[in-house]
């Protein structure tokens, strides 16, 4: 959708050169200042529309595209009370109506094709009488070969951007099934390294002290003390949460235990990553965003769906070099953020508690009943 916002605004710039000539010679035949205006309009727009492209999310792109063909049709209309000293040449057709593409194709863009498709021919449809207002009404026949003409041309602009986003949307789906598949293996790989590394615990250590304070009569009872004593304290750490986990994480399996951990509590739940990092994470930090953004999501299973209704669940990962950013949203039932009272330890401390009190750490919940909740944590570098 960016690129194709680009194509429209490099062929904007195609259009206006080519029509710059034909579009100072009409001015004498529309009232003052509509020139200038309906122009700044067709040819201004999508070039800020390209401009801010890189920065809208998708939903607002689509928005942005169909204002601009709304826009393109409004001018288009308005060329007929703007027609005050008529007639043109029968050879001549106005301006406005020889560039309709350029507002078919952010209507392919921004609706769905059956309304694509119908913007398309009615918009291609009023041309025949503008184009019969134009010369006097000298030739019916010229103006409805003009508009027939014009939804041919218009027809295959407009399925060539239905065929490319339709392929797109595919390779989308592609992508993200690839990648699911592709975490669920990391996990799978994940639970087994951690898996040997316990076993390994468990034959090395914990089996061998065992087998030495059997054997105590016949071994040296100070290297089995120092051997259990040895033991106890990596069971300890693996208590607490020590063993095998670095003071630093690699961005990449922060990600797999992301995923992992939203896997575990829905398969519903669509989790995008956005951007790349390369500099490790602090363990502590990736911890508490990962366990956070698990009681956003078990509070949303539990309080969102309104009588079981079903409920979309998105989680969003953003990566810089300097920040990372988790959102938690839902389109569930909602709540009134600012009642929530100090009692509910799963919003105040399991998430705002947790995070906010990381160095760096920050964290967010808003709500509004019927419309749905979204959490936002994260940590600044």
């Amino acid at each position: 959708m960016r690129v194709l916002s680009a194509v429209l605004a490099a062929t904007t710039v195609l259009f206006f050169g080519l029509t710059y000539g034909p579009l100072m010679d009409q001015e004498r035949y529309v009232a003052s200042h509509w020139t200038g205006a309906a122009a700044a309009a067709i040819f201004g727009i999508p070039l800020i529309l390209a401009a801010f492209a890189g920065q809208c999310t998708l939903r607002g792109l689509r928005v942005m595209h169909g204002a601009y063909a709304a826009i393109f049709a409004a001018v288009v209309l308005s060329w007929i009370p703007a027609f005050v000293n008529g007639p043109m040449p029968a050879e001549v057709a106005p301006w406005v109506v020889g560039m309709t593409a350029l507002g078919t194709v952010p209507a392919a863009i921004a609706w769905r094709p059956a309304i694509a498709w119908g913007f398309l021919i009615g918009i291609c449809l009023v041309i025949a009488p503008i184009r019969f207002i134009a010369d006097g009404g000298a030739d019916v026949s010229l103006a409805l070969q003009f508009s027939f003409f014009t939804i041919t041309i218009c027809a295959v602009f407009t399925a060539v951007v239905a065929v490319a986003l339709g392929a797109a949307r595919d390779v989308d789906r592609a992508t993200a099934a690839a990648r699911t598949s592709t975490m669920r293996a990391a996990a799978l790989t994940a639970r087994a390294e951690e898996q040997a590394n316990l076993d390994g615990l468990v034959h090395d250590h914990v089996i061998a002290t065992i087998f030495a304070a059997a054997g105590a009569g016949r071994t040296d009872s100070e290297a089995t003390r120092a051997h259990a004593t040895h033991t106890i304290s990596l069971l300890r750490e693996l208590r607490d949460g020590g063993v095998g986990v670095p003071e630093l994480l690699h961005p990449d399996y922060f990600v797999q235990g992301l995923a992992t951990s939203i896997l575990d509590m829905s398969d519903a739940v669509e989790l995008t990553v956005t951007g790349e990092r390369n500099s490790p994470i602090p363990s502590a930090v990736a911890s508490a965003l990962i366990e956070s953004t698990v009681e956003a999501l078990r509070n949303s299973v539990v309080h969102a769906a309104p009588d079981s209704a079903p409920v979309q669940r998105v989680v969003e990962l953003w990566l810089t070099a300097e920040q990372v950013r988790i959102s938690i949203a839902d389109d569930g039932r909602g709540f009134d953020a600012e009642s929530v009272p100090d009692s509910r330890l799963g919003i105040v401390v399991s998430i705002l508690g947790r995070v906010n009190a990381l160095a760096g750490g920050h964290a967010s919940v808003w709500s509004e009943r019927g419309v749905g909740t979204r959490v936002t944590v994260g940590w600044q570098q």
